[in-house]
């Protein structure tokens, strides 16, 4: 099992410098390429990444939709899911 969450400062609703045009150029987001290599690489049986619910919205959800497709373009099987951390005592 392959657990992780790229980092969300450049997605962060918080980060009023985000590129919009371009997601994958910002150093922050790149770590996001770099799980989905490491899940290509390792081939686990399951994967549980987590991030922001911007990860959604900006860019209208290109760099969610990015996650999803590397996911199934590696023959996964792919649910996509909000959870409220308030509810689970976070």
């Amino acid at each position: 099992m392959v657990c992780g969450g790229p980092p969300c400062q450049g997605i962060s609703g918080l980060n009023r410098f985000r590129n919009y045009n371009e997601p994958l150029e910002d150093d922050r987001n790149k770590q996001l390429v770099v799980f989905m290599d490491v899940v290509n690489y390792l081939r686990p049986k399951y994967v549980l990444m987590e991030n922001v619910v911007d990860i959604l919205k900006f860019a209208d959800g290109f760099l969610g939709r990015y996650a999803l497709s590397r996911l199934v373009s590696m023959r996964c099987q792919a649910r996509l899911g909000l959870m409220v951390a308030g509810c689970y005592g976070v």
